[in-house]
């Protein structure tokens, strides 16, 4: 998942056709994510339902974001308006160390969360392989 935050709702693609890039993005690779709230109250949209994921994170557009919070193995909740939350939950690590989800921000820095529940701050322009280190430390 590809999560834009910022003050103002971005167009999809820019005027020479490329996808926008807002001010902070929150990416999962491996990790599970769920919108609580997204169409109905109490509903539960999870990343295992591919016929409800463009609805569920299209729910979140236009959203402010009220608070955030780590969770249990570097999870994420972020809370939004309108009784809207976001939680990333990392897999467990199976084989090898991996990147689960990442926030980047507009001074060139990413926020890493790999499985194994560690955490960077990366300059951006870090090839995600080096994120963590010597992975044979893990």
């Amino acid at each position: 998942m590809f999560l834009g935050f910022g003050d103002a709702v971005l167009p999809e693609r820019d005027e020479e056709g490329r996808h926008t890039k807002p001010p902070f993005q929150l990416t999962t690779n491996f990790a599970d994510w769920f919108v609580e709230g997204a169409m109905a109250p109490g509903s539960v949209f999870t990343s295992t339902e591919s016929p409800v994921l463009e609805a569920a994170a299209d729910s979140l557009i236009g959203k402010r974001v009220e608070s955030w919070n780590l969770l249990e193995r570097n999870g994420l909740c972020v809370q939004f308006t309108g009784g809207k939350a976001l939680s990333v939950t990392p897999w467990t690590p199976e084989e090898e160390l991996t990147d689960a989800w990442c926030i980047s921000s507009p001074d060139g820095r990413i926020l890493a969360v790999a499985t194994d529940g560690r955490s960077v701050v990366v300059d951006d322009a870090m090839p995600i392989r080096d994120w963590f280190g010597d992975r044979s430390e893990t």
